[in-house]
This record gives structure tokens, C-alpha cells and sequence, in this order.
């Protein structure tokens, strides 16, 4: 305990301009593929809830006074973008994941380069 106080009233150091700009350089580098590993997974994260979204299904029935009505989603609800009936809770593997190292849902956040004017 001692030690610690004495190394913690020490006055007696000096930092170079090498070894702050080698740490900070350091630093940045490792920040930056965490920073595009976090905005990836939010992408992914994206997707993942706009196929849950997707596969909603919106129809609704119902009587009031013997009158009924009802409408029925032929566009969700159970399908697969490509059209195939998925058992209830399963998601269909083709709509969620392309394999091909594609962007996740078909989500993409690439900028096209800027043409000189």
C-alpha cells in the first residue's frame, strides 16, 4: 500500500511527443474497425427487424351486428420473400441470408464515389 502512495504522489515523470503520438495512433487504429464492427451489427440488427416486419400478418375479421368483415394479407403473414409458405415460427433461410457475403436483408451502406464537376 505504501508502494501504491508513493507512485501515486510521484512527480517526477515526463511524457515524449513519440510515445503520446505512437499510443494515440495505436488507439485509433484499433477504434476504428470497432466502430465499423458496431455499425455493422446495427445494420444487421436493422434487417433482422424489417424481416420480422415483413412477415407480419396484418388480416383482421370481425362482427358487429351480424355484419362481418374481414381482410385477408396475401402479402405476409407467413410467406417467404420468395413467395414459399414457411411453417409457423421458422424463418424461411433464403429471405434472412443471402451466403454470398452480400449486406445483411439486403440492406447496403455503401456512398458512391463523387465525380469531379
Amino acid at each position: 500500500m505504501k508502494l501504491l502512495r508513493q507512485l501515486w504522489s510521484d512527480e517526477c515523470g515526463n511524457v515524449s511527443a513519440f510515445s503520446t503520438v505512437l499510443i494515440m495512433t495505436i488507439l485509433v487504429i484499433g477504434f476504428i474497425p470497432g466502430v465499423v464492427t458496431i455499425r455493422d451489427h446495427v445494420v444487421q440488427g436493422f434487417g433482422d427487424i424489417a424481416e420480422a416486419l415483413v412477415s407480419l400478418d396484418q388480416s383482421y375479421s370481425f362482427t358487429i351486428n351480424g355484419v362481418t368483415s374481414e381482410y385477408i394479407d396475401t402479402n405476409s403473414g407467413g410467406m417467404a420473400n420468395n413467395g414459399t409458405l414457411v411453417d409457423e415460427g421458422t424463418v424461411a433461410p433464403a429471405a434472412m441470408d443471402a451466403g454470398d457475403g452480400s449486406a445483411p436483408a439486403a440492406l447496403d451502406l455503401t456512398i458512391p464515389a463523387a465525380t469531379g464537376e
